[in-house]
C-alpha cells in the first residue's frame, strides 16, 4: 500500500497542481514509483489541463488520472448536473485504493478549496471534506501568498481540524514581495493555526521549478 497525500488549497487556481507536480518531480528523482490522481477535472476544452502535465512527468494514461472529466468550468457537482455525466463517489473510492495498490506514492488532487460539493448523494451534498474524512488521506494546504489569505487559509485548516484531518503543513504559492500583507501572512497564520509552513514558492515565470526548489528540503514531511 503506497504513501497518499491530499493535495488543496483555498481557492481555485492557487497552485495545487504546480505543488502536485513539485512533488512528483522530487519523489521520481528519488526512485519512487509515483501516481498522481484527480477524482474529477471541469474545463476540459478538450484537454484537461491538469491531467495532462502530470500524464506527461508519471506516465500514466488520463484515463487512469481523471475518472470524471466535464468540459464546464464549474465545480464537479454544477458540472454533472449540465452535462448529464453523474458522479459516484463508490467509483471515486475504488479508484483510490487501487492506484494506492499500484504506487509507492501517490498524490490525489481536488478541485479548488476543500468545500467545493462533487455531487450529491442519499440527499446531501458530498464536498471534497467529506472525500478527505472517508478516505482517511493526510492533506497538504496550498494558499495564496497575498491579501486575504489569513481568512481564507484559516477558515480551510477550521474545515480540516472539524474532521479531525491529519494536517502535513502549508505551502504559500505566487510571493512576490509586492504586497506588504506577504511578508507577515505565513507567520501570522502559523500562529493562528498551529500548522507548520513548509514552504514559501515566489511568484516565477517557471513556477514548479521554484516550487521544487522550496518543497525539495521539506519533503520528507510531506511523504
Amino acid at each position: 500500500m503506497s504513501k497518499a497525500i491530499f493535495v488543496t488549497a483555498t481557492d481555485t487556481g492557487v497552485g495545487k497542481t504546480t505543488v502536485s507536480a513539485a512533488i512528483t518531480y522530487i519523489l521520481k528523482k528519488r526512485g519512487y514509483s509515483v501516481g498522481y490522481y484527480k477524482p474529477v477535472e471541469t474545463g476540459c476544452t478538450p484537454d484537461c489541463q491538469d491531467a495532462s502535465l502530470l500524464s506527461k512527468m508519471t506516465g500514466q494514461s488520463i484515463d487512469e488520472i481523471v475518472l470524471y472529466r466535464f468540459n464546464t468550468p464549474v465545480a464537479p457537482f454544477v458540472a454533472q448536473e449540465i452535462e448529464h455525466k453523474y458522479i459516484q463517489m463508490e467509483r471515486i473510492y475504488s479508484h483510490l485504493d487501487y492506484l494506492k495498490g499500484k504506487y509507492e506514492c501517490l498524490i490525489v488532487e481536488g478541485a479548488g478549496g476543500i468545500k467545493v460539493p462533487i455531487t450529491e448523494e442519499e440527499g446531501r451534498i458530498v464536498t471534497y471534506l467529506d472525500f478527505v474524512y472517508e478516505s482517511s488521506l493526510p492533506v497538504l494546504l496550498v494558499s495564496r501568498a497575498g491579501l486575504g489569505t489569513i481568512n481564507h487559509t484559516t477558515l480551510t485548516v477550521d474545515a480540516l481540524n472539524h474532521v479531525n484531518a491529519d494536517i502535513k503543513g502549508i505551502v504559500f504559492n505566487g510571493y512576490s514581495g509586492e504586497d506588504i500583507s506577504e511578508h507577515r501572512n505565513p507567520e501570522i497564520v502559523h500562529l493562528m493555526t498551529g500548522i507548520d509552513i513548509l514552504a514559501v514558492c515566489n511568484k516565477s515565470e517557471n513556477p514548479i521549478n521554484e516550487c521544487i526548489y522550496r518543497i525539495e528540503p521539506v519533503i520528507d514531511y510531506i511523504f
